[in-house]
């Protein structure tokens, strides 16, 4: 039997992608992965993303602006659940590596479903290979969250920080433009080049109208949802429960800082901490024109200021 995921998470990068997959799944009647960073052999922090799509996208070549991965990751990376896979790439054609992979990605996607209903994926490079995910899923359910560019870039300082890619404690234009011409930009530009049906959200409406904001999610995806659903939901999604699931964020408060953990606190607004006044503005008069036409073209309306 050929299993397929039910939905994708296709982006954004720092943006709340974990935060969404943990709340959907916690629904009973849903699955997706991944929720959780794992640690690896040598204690490093891996978030277990699958990378599937794009990292099969380099077989279509192109613009490596799309951040397609090499194919010989599946050799080494994602657990290694498709290493024995990767000598097909040379001896089959295109068609049928990928349908060789994708039978392989169904048992993982229907592995994750376990007993639920549905199961969906979560990778943010996804959001730059729309067109290919329709060629392998013709109209695959798709979610993303954006983020204000702000506090993206803050998150990704510390994300660099983290990783030790990156030593010094100020953000300074080069580290902001930088992140913001190199990833933010393009991701809006792919959004907006997708001309098929996205889910859209945004992190400051999940944080601030979080019932209304999942409950949409729930029905986007088709299944039944309830007051009583919502909040088991949202509590077992919760920033104090995900990072108790973490080791290295256990016992630690919505605004404390780990730079070793992969969780952050996620509070909107926090680039005011960390970006200068004129620096934000650059970054907001560079971002504003995408925005506004995401806004406009996936509806993108803050209907829960009424309710």
């Amino acid at each position: 039997m050929h299993y397929r995921p039910d939905f994708l998470i296709v982006g954004m990068e720092r943006s709340g992608t974990h935060w969404v997959a943990a709340l959907l799944d916690n629904h009973p009647d849903i699955a997706c992965f991944p929720t959780l960073p794992f640690y690896n052999e040598i204690g490093e922090q891996r978030v277990g993303e699958m990378h599937f799509f794009n990292t099969l996208a380099s077989l279509e070549g192109g613009d490596e602006r799309k951040f397609v991965r090499p194919f010989s990751d599946f050799a080494v990376k994602y657990n290694k659940v498709f290493s024995d896979l990767v000598h097909f790439k040379d001896e089959l054609p295109k068609t049928e590596v990928y349908r060789i992979f994708q039978e392989r990605y169904g048992e993982i996607c229907d592995m994750q479903r376990g007993d639920k209903k549905i199961v969906g994926e979560a990778t943010p490079a996804y959001v730059f290979h729309l067109d290919f995910i329709d060629s392998l899923y013709p109209e695959i359910k798709k979610l993303c969250i954006l983020r204000d560019p702000k506090d993206k870039i803050v998150s990704w300082h510390f994300n660099m920080l983290r990783k030790g890619r990156k030593e010094d404690a100020v953000i300074d234009r080069e580290f902001a433009i930088g992140y913001l011409e190199e990833r933010i930009i393009p991701e809006y530009q792919a959004l907006l080049a997708y001309q098929g049906p996205v889910h859209c959200l945004t992190y400051e409406a999940l944080d601030e109208y979080t019932y209304g904001v999942v409950g949409d999610m729930v029905r986007y995806l088709g299944m039944p949802i309830s007051p009583k659903i919502l909040a088991y939901m949202i509590e077992e999604a919760s920033f104090e429960k995900q990072t108790a699931r973490d080791s290295h964020s256990a016992g630690r408060g919505r605004g404390e800082e780990n730079v070793k953990s992969g969780f952050r606190k996620g509070v909107v607004g926090d680039w005011k901490n960390h970006l200068s006044e004129d620096l934000a503005d650059e970054v907001d008069r560079m971002a504003l024109d995408y925005r506004k036409k995401i806004v406009e073209r996936f509806d993108i309306r803050n209907k829960y200021e009424q309710e």
